[in-house]
């Protein structure tokens, strides 16, 4: 099967069920390689988990197909002498069986062999090998005996992927569909260079027949146990040559790998074996960036590999090298909308030094910067935009004496510009007055480490702050996304009494360059808050649901409550009701399609809207995904939307709460609550077990609910129970801790446990408006 994506507007997914919470979702791993080249058409591997039954492979935007080829699964080696033993003696029993002419006998070794033979049939090869042959698949199996078996990548997808000549460049967003649901989002890069793939045998940077690549030119590869990869190339005297590794930023977070990502380390030899060159990151990311300038034309050698040998399959990357326009630094690094700008560029064979041009008066808080040089697109470097009044730095500022005198409020763009130095800034208040400080310097690329301080009358010693970092219990970072160095610094403080204060700002390290910028942002308390919402993709079938989590980051003491809406919505879907209340970070809601769907992919916004002082301020929920790296450490990694793909079939249950004209069921603190359903049930199966889905602290089930076909007050001739058609009614008692303050008003998800075999998928109903009240007795 194979389906054009056209601005994620697709045609409808011929798919079995929807899952909105399924226990085999499908799971991305790898895929390789991870990108192409316009107007070419390659074979991918694509490596994860529960990928069986998949019919779809989509790359969000427009230009670029995708036709699965095959489904197969990698086994672990030891597992294929117990499969070909399987096999064998199954077949020698049937047969045997067949001689004899029993029957009985005959149906269940057909059974059991059609199962081995279908083991064999989809075990992982490559093209060329019979799967039925024992010798070769024990050789295949066992190649790389430094390699452990990976569950999470033993289900394989081979496709082909083509890729437009018009398709635009840049990064998009590879999923798997399923019948038991939507994968998570992959990186794949749309580019204007040739591509090539790595041969081995390669570790030997001295081999005589090593592959030579063109420069430019991508490379992509793959990094196995105690690999090293090596490539040659031909460079001429005085070339600026760029060698731009994307390893982390394809697969940003391992949970299974310490640190958590490939850590790639690169490197250049010459024509006698000596290393001319070395890098193993670039400012605060891992993955590396090298700048070679070439004393001598000849031919070179690049060499990657892990930094400290490990290897495996998803230790993917693609390597840009060439005389390539590269920028390392922009200042300033945003400025206010609506204004014009003149932003000054750093690097590496870049075609202008300078950007100049207005700004819109509207849109987004963060852009890229990017140019262009013989159709290849420099890196892009993010630019903020603001809203508040701006200023530059004026040296000399670097102690109290010199402090610069601001108004606040203000953002001001500035620099440590070289090691030891600090910029100082001082602003007169009223006592009772507040500050909220805050630097943007890591998020915007900026290898500063910001450490701020405010001192003034008062304060009996400097307010410090060097590293904001927002996480919960659970390790999971808050709004941090793919940023693990936390630099940037924040802090709020109430002034006690009037007069000058000063804030102070430098790298905690003692560092400082012309790449050290930052954005300070000096006001009073300006109440703000941001929104994530997971997960980024998900299943919906006809008058199905589908739920998700918003999280509330919260600043300068905001804490009033944010009302959700959905924008973009098309007719007959619905949301429900959603308000992160006051004093809480979180809130489950869901989306509800109609009966009847256009079969398009549904990307709506998610909009939160909150009064501050007196005015309602809005922002748009950004789609996450929770990663874990490392085993422990979880992150919510930006999608670039929010995906809800439709799929032809009815979920088997459909159902939702009975809730009185007032909108809201109320629940009774220290008791437990009956909670009414009815609904529909498709199929055989007369009802399901229901349950709360993750509920918040303080709320429980206390016992598992049924939803189920009603009984017909008539009885069947024969005396037993008749059973309404699809009809369905049924209750779940909700306990409520006696700690949960009365007044306090959220929403439940409620969802019906479906089993197929081993396998659990969830239905959730509409969320369940409740108001949590006073016992009446």
């Amino acid at each position: 099967m194979s389906a054009v994506s056209k601005g994620w507007k697709i045609g409808l997914v011929l798919l079995l069920a929807v899952a909105a919470q399924a226990s085999n979702e499908p799971h991305i791993g790898f895929a390789y390689p991870a990108g192409a080249q316009q107007g070419t058409s390659f074979e991918m591997l694509i490596g994860g988990q529960y990928f069986k039954g998949a019919t779809n492979v989509f790359v969000s935007g427009e230009g670029v197909s995708v036709e699965i080829q095959q489904f197969s699964v990698r086994y672990e080696p030891r597992r294929i002498n117990n499969l070909f033993n399987n096999y064998e003696n199954t077949r020698a029993s049937l047969k045997e069986a067949r001689e004899k002419g029993d029957a009985e006998q005959i149906k269940k070794l057909q059974q059991r062999f059609d199962r081995a033979e279908e083991q064999l049939r989809v075990a992982d090869a490559p093209p060329g090998v019979d799967r039925f042959d024992r010798k070769a698949m024990r050789k295949f199996y066992g190649y790389n005996k430094k390699e452990q078996f990976n569950p999470q990548l033993q289900d394989r997808l081979r496709v082909r992927v083509t890729v437009a000549e018009n398709a635009p460049s840049g990064e998009r967003e590879l999923r798997v569909y399923t019948p038991s649901g939507l994968s998570n989002p992959f990186c794949f890069q749309v580019g204007t260079l040739e591509e090539v793939r790595e041969h081995e045998p390669n570790d030997d940077h001295m081999k005589p027949n090593l592959q030579t690549v063109p420069v430019p030119s991508v490379i992509n590869g793959q990094v196995r146990p105690g690999d090293m990869d090596h490539f040659r190339f031909q460079a001429q005297k005085g070339d600026s040559i760029v060698v731009d590794v994307n390893a982390r930023r394809i697969i940003p977070y391992l949970a299974d790998a310490v640190p958590g990502w490939f850590q790639a380390v690169v490197a250049l030899y010459d024509e006698d074996g000596n290393e001319v060159a070395y890098q193993d990151d670039y400012k605060f990311n891992p993955d590396p960036v090298l700048f070679f300038d070439v004393p001598e034309t000849g031919t070179y050698t690049l060499s990657i590999r892990d930094s400290i040998y490990r290897g495996r399959e998803d230790f993917i990357y693609r390597i840009a090298i060439g005389e390539l326009p590269f920028i390392t630094s922009i200042f300033p690094l945003g400025a206010r909308k609506g204004e014009r700008v003149d932003i000054a560029l750093t690097g590496r064979n870049l075609p202008k030094s300078r950007l100049t041009g207005k700004l819109p008066d509207d849109g987004t808080d963060l852009r890229h910067v990017s140019v262009r040089k013989e159709g290849y697109r420099s890196n892009p470097m993010p630019f903020a935009i603001g809203e508040l009044p701006e200023a530059f730095e004026a040296e000399p500022n670097s102690s109290p004496a010199e402090g610069e005198p601001v108004e606040r409020p203000l953002l001001i763009n500035g620099r440590i510009q070289q090691q030891g130095d600090r910029d100082v800034y001082r602003f007169y208040a009223e006592a009772g007055d507040s500050v909220s400080v805050e630097v943007i310097a890591r998020r915007l690329n900026s290898p500063l480490d910001s450490v701020i301080s405010l001192s003034g009358p008062g304060l009996e010693k400097p307010v410090r702050n060097d590293d904001y970092v927002v996480k919960d219990k659970s390790h999971l970072y808050l709004g941090a996304g793919l940023v693990t160095h936390h630099a940037d610094s924040y802090l709020t403080q109430n002034l006690p009494e009037s007069g000058t204060y000063y804030v102070e700002i430098a790298d905690a390290q003692g560092n400082g360059g012309h790449d050290y910028g930052y954005r300070l942002r000096i006001s009073k308390a300006s109440p703000d808050f941001s929104l994530r919402m997971e997960p980024s993709g998900m299943h919906i079938g006809p008058g199905g649901t589908a739920v998700f989590t918003v999280r509330a980051s919260r600043k300068d003491g905001f804490r009033e409550q944010i009302t959700l809406s959905a924008d973009e919505l098309p007719e007959g879907f619905v949301m429900s009701r959603a308000e992160i209340a006051a004093g809480s970070d979180l809130a489950r809601f869901t989306i509800t399609a109609p009966k009847k769907m256009a079969g398009k992919l549904v990307s709506p916004q998610i909009i939160g809207t909150a009064m501050i002082n007196g005015e309602a301020i809005v922002h748009t929920a950004v789609p996450v995904d929770d990663q874990m790296q490392a085993y422990l450490y979880r992150h919510l990694v930006p999608a670039r939307e929010l995906v809800l793909a439709p799929v032809e079939k009815r979920p088997p249950v459909l159902f939702h709460a009975k809730v009185p004209k007032s909108g809201i069921i109320e629940l009774v603190a220290g008791r437990e609550t009956r909670i009414s359903f009815e609904g529909t049930i498709i199929g055989k199966q007369r009802g399901y077990s229901v349950k709360l889905d993750h509920p918040p602290e303080g709320f429980s089930t206390a016992k598992n609910g049924w939803i189920g076909k009603k009984r017909i007050k008539t009885k069947k001739k024969d005396g037993r129970d008749e059973w309404h058609k699809h009809e369905a009614w049924g209750s779940i008692m909700i306990a409520v801790d006696e700690s949960i303050e009365p007044g306090t008003e959220l929403s439940l998800v409620v969802s019906a446990e479906v089993k197929r075999g081993q396998e659990k998928i969830y239905y959730p109903a509409p969320a369940i408006p409740v108001k949590v009240v006073e016992s009446r007795d």
